[in-house]
């Protein structure tokens, strides 16, 4: 089984894995029908413990900011229409995981921890029968997997970083990797409640190219993940919990993140990609950000 936790354990690396097609677009899923009902994480409670209040209006507002950014760079989007008492079913991350083959692509449906959220997976299960996106579903006795909120695709190559934690447990990333032996899966464990989601800690921007947040990561996750990528670049601890990392670079250079993040901004420019700033806030108050909105496309 290729499911690696520790560097000494990793037999290859980034550049010894297969190659694999670089996403066409993404899959985002209408606002309407969003708000926070529920306190599932630290990020959706104001100082009372009450759930956040969200403006429609505005979330609206900036939703189609981040939808027109990435037609801005010809990137494919695609929108799953609103639904009623599926709040989140705007953070299109979540309830699936298209994962890229070296001879085309699959989608693998989430089994997600909080029943409201359940009912997204439908959703995307008729999207991808719609276009021919061949379908694998988690056996019966894996009950928590959140598609690609935990699971990060490397770019270009054959290779899945994979957080275990609350939301996603390692039972689901061992299916996958039964599935696909020639898959190289490194495991993630994350303990930080902030940082519920891999997503919301990894950011990768190219085959060479992530950024991090370093509290998220225990010193084994530290170690594959500076091994994986050759510039690891961390996150501010100040701008992280304004979701810093929660970016997301569709064409490794373009890089789409959070407004208000102006020392990440600087390093991205420094290495040489171009930051794109999209006002999330109103996203932000449910726990997510660019990356959670969206569901990377593949060939297929």
């Amino acid at each position: 089984m290729s499911l690696y936790e520790r560097l000494s354990e990793w037999p290859r690396r980034t550049e010894d894995c297969l190659r694999v097609p670089a996403s066409l677009g993404v899959l985002l899923a209408d606002p309407a029908d969003f708000a926070v009902l529920e306190v599932h994480n630290p990020h959706m409670a104001g100082a009372r413990g009450e759930p956040n209040r969200v403006d429609a209006d505005a979330a609206r507002a900036q939703w189609l900011l981040l939808a027109g950014a990435y037609a801005s760079l010809g990137q494919r989007v695609e929108v799953l229409e609103p639904e009623s008492g599926l709040a989140d079913l705007c953070f299109a991350a979540n309830p699936s995981l298209m994962l890229p083959l070296p001879d085309g692509s699959e989608a693998w449906l989430a089994r997600m921890t909080h029943a409201s959220r359940r009912g997204e997976t439908a959703q995307h299960r008729r999207w991808y029968e719609r276009h021919g996106v061949e379908l694998r579903e988690m056996p019966q006795h894996v009950t928590r997997f959140e598609g690609g909120g935990d699971g990060i695709p490397h770019p270009g190559r054959h290779l899945l970083h994979a957080g275990v934690g609350s939301r996603s447990e390692r039972a689901a990333w061992a299916a996958i990797a039964d599935t696909h032996p020639e898959l190289d899966v490194l495991l993630y464990e994350l303990k930080d409640p902030r940082f519920y989601h891999l997503d919301t800690a990894l950011a990768a921007l190219d085959e060479h190219s992530c950024l991090y947040v370093a509290e998220a990561f225990n010193a084994q996750g530290l170690a594959l993940l500076r091994a994986a990528f050759r510039r690891a670049v961390e996150v501010p601890r100040g701008e992280a919990m304004n979701f810093a990392g929660n970016a997301h670079c569709p064409d490794g250079r373009h890089v789409l993140l959070p407004r208000g993040n102006p020392a990440t901004e600087r390093v991205l420019k420094e290495h040489g990609f171009l930051p794109m700033p999209i006002d999330t806030s109103e996203f932000q108050k449910s726990g997510g950000s660019v990356y959670c909105l969206k569901q990377a496309l593949y060939p297929h």
